[in-house]
């Protein structure tokens, strides 16, 4: 498996990156959507209850907050066993009288009255009304003796609200709840502060989305788990493409290499065909006449040159050409090659029209020789199709950093169902031609950096079109 992965392709391994990527995009989008949703509704809450406990604060009368007051001082004072039996402690001091008793009754009950309606209306699960000194004056809600009536007070929110401000608490999670802590001052009728009320609430939205975030924790995880699964199957499936088309190459070899055996087999029987006869006519010895025997010679000679042409030509399309490439001006190498040609395409018939339309000193890289024998091929070419005579037009012009030569002749064109077909080696339509021709141009230019192409030239005949990047563009 390691040897496998470590033959992966690139695109493998960035198709791994991304899907991994992706993982992590999935759930840190969830994560945030689940940590800006809580904070939000945490401080919707918060504001809520700062509203609340300013609106029971205001509930709260100076009157009867010193009535409250004077409740909680008489308590600390006497035999009751904590602030919230207040009303039973009065009963049993003497230093109230039994208006202040009736008075301090009344408020709470009043307050209560006040506060009930409010936490209705907010959903608020208990209000407390402390004094400057953090003492409980009245809570909406009697809990047992053991329970609290409110958490301990948020030191900095107690802090705003003895100071004339609402604050909230941070959120904390009591009973499987999350709740918050509103403060807010109660305020003299000069606007002094005399205490503070803490209102204790919860925000229904945190239950569904607890159950939410379970949900999409869930879902992450199950996507992250199909994510690495694809990815697996991904792996798995370009290893056995990855073995199937090696296996597609080394078949596509054996067949290339049996076509390049039948080529040369080919070519190389009917010149061996030719010498065995000959060399058996030639074995007669005196009986031959002189004549006979200087044409069997002359016919031996040209199938030895016939087979070592083929041969020259294989090794030119086989091997790379030599040295490194460098800049040369086009327009010599292109003469030369026509020069070369031109006794033999003047003796076939042939005119030849070179149309430049391109800078004198256009410059290309590469190999002058290799381009050389480009140029003589097409030309060669062009006079085997026209064995009647015809016309050779050469065109030469610069396009978007590249020069394009078209070799355009008058013969009968090549049929549109072949023309993919004519640049593989071996393949020909003549009877004594080789088929490594043109197979040793599309080679060549290619290695330059080109393209080569055939379609039909405008006045009828081929068009063969070559294109090379032009040199510094």
């Amino acid at each position: 498996m390691l040897l496998k992965i470590q033959k992966l392709r690139p695109r493998v391994l960035w198709t791994l990156a991304f899907l991994g990527a992706l993982v992590v995009a999935v759930n840190a989008t969830i994560f945030f959507s689940i940590r800006t949703s809580q904070r939000l509704l945490d401080q919707e809450l918060g504001k809520r209850l700062e509203g609340t406990a300013q609106i029971a604060g205001l509930l709260v009368k100076p009157d009867q907050f010193a009535a409250l007051v004077r409740m909680a001082d008489a308590a600390a004072t006497g035999e009751a066993a904590a602030p919230r039996r207040a009303a039973e402690a009065m009963a049993d001091t003497s230093a109230v009288d039994f208006v202040s008793q009736m008075d301090a009754i009344d408020a709470a009950d009043f307050v209560r009255g006040e506060w009930r309606k409010l936490a209705e209306s907010a959903e608020a699960s208990n209000i407390v009304l402390l004094d400057a000194q953090r003492r409980e004056l009245l809570s909406l809600r009697q809990p047992f003796d053991f329970e609290p009536a409110v958490p301990p007070p948020d030191r900095a929110a107690m802090e705003r609200a003895l100071i004339g401000e609402a604050a909230h608490s941070s959120l904390y999670e009591k009973d499987g709840e999350f709740l918050r802590s509103g403060y807010a001052p109660v305020l003299d009728a000069d606007g002094s502060v005399l205490g503070a009320v803490v209102v204790e609430g919860a925000s229904a939205a945190f239950r569904p989305l607890t159950l939410i975030r379970t949900s999409l924790f869930a879902t992450a995880i199950l996507a992250s788990l199909l994510v690495i699964a694809i990815g697996l199957g991904y792996v798995r499936t370009v290893g056995h493409m990855a073995l199937i088309e090696e296996n597609l190459r080394h078949t596509d070899l054996l067949a290339s290499l049996g076509q390049v055996a039948a080529g040369v087999a080919h070519e190389i029987r009917n010149p061996l065909a030719v010498l065995r006869g000959a060399s058996s006519r030639l074995q007669r010895g005196d009986a031959l006449p002189a004549a006979e025997r200087a044409d069997l010679l002359r016919m031996i000679d040209e199938e030895v040159n016939r087979m070592g042409g083929f041969v020259q030509n294989f090794l030119d399309l086989s091997r790379g050409p030599k040295g490194d490439p460098k800049p040369f001006a086009l327009r010599p190498i292109l003469l030369q090659s026509l020069d070369i040609l031109r006794v033999e395409l003047e003796r076939s018939k042939i005119a030849v029209e070179l149309e430049w339309s391109a800078p004198e000193t256009l410059t290309v890289e590469g190999h002058p020789h290799a381009l050389h024998h480009v140029f003589l091929n097409l030309a060669l070419n062009a006079r085997d199709i026209m064995p009647d005579g015809g016309r050779l037009k050469v065109r030469v012009m610069e396009r978007r950093g590249q020069v394009r030569l078209y070799f355009e002749d008058t013969g009968p064109g090549v049929p549109f169902e072949i023309r993919n077909k004519i640049f593989e080696p071996f393949y020909t339509t003549r009877a004594k031609g080789t088929g490594l021709g043109l197979a040793f141009v599309e080679r060549i230019v290619s290695e330059h950096g080109g393209s080569v192409k055939v379609g039909a030239a405008p006045g009828g005949g081929a068009q063969f079109e070559i294109r090379l990047p032009v040199h510094g563009s």
